[in-house]
């Protein structure tokens, strides 16, 4: 007589774990590249993002351009990551985290929101446009 249990075993733990896999996402051990965000936003959406969400731990506005040009004029609430040394700060950051990032026109936002995908975070934007558009659709900037 055959014994099916060893069969039957194999096959809950097989089906166990892809069904973790699946529903886990970017909430457990590791993003599914199909539950990934990493697109450009105007900045109206932008702002409405941060509207809903600033409160939230999970949720950060990153200035990438350098030290001087954030100094100088950035959305308020945003930290300072100069792009240019983006890479070292990746371990730093939560890949389960929300992030908005910002530069002076769009270009430097959006190779290190595609570095930022390429490490497995699981929701990156960046503003099209970068603060310039920003200011240019009249929302606020803070030198704080």
């Amino acid at each position: 007589m055959l014994d099916i249990r060893p069969s039957l075993a194999f096959l809950l733990l097989a089906g166990s774990t892809l069904a973790a896999v699946l529903i886990g996402g970017c909430l457990g051990g590791g993003p599914a590249s199909g539950d990934r965000v990493s697109r450009t936003i105007p900045p109206g959406e932008a702002s409405a993002l941060i509207e809903e969400r600033g409160g939230d731990p999970m949720f950060v506005v990153i200035d990438v351009r350098r030290p001087e040009e954030y100094a100088g004029g950035h959305i308020p609430g945003a930290i300072n990551i100069d792009s240019a040394h983006f890479s070292e700060s990746l371990e730093s950051l939560d890949a389960n985290g929300t992030y908005v990032l910002c530069c002076q026109r769009g270009g430097r936002s959006a190779g290190v929101r595609k570095l930022m995908g390429e490490a497995g975070f699981c929701e990156v934007y960046d503003i099209k446009g970068g603060l310039n558009a920003w200011k240019a659709a009249g929302l606020p900037v803070t030198k704080d």
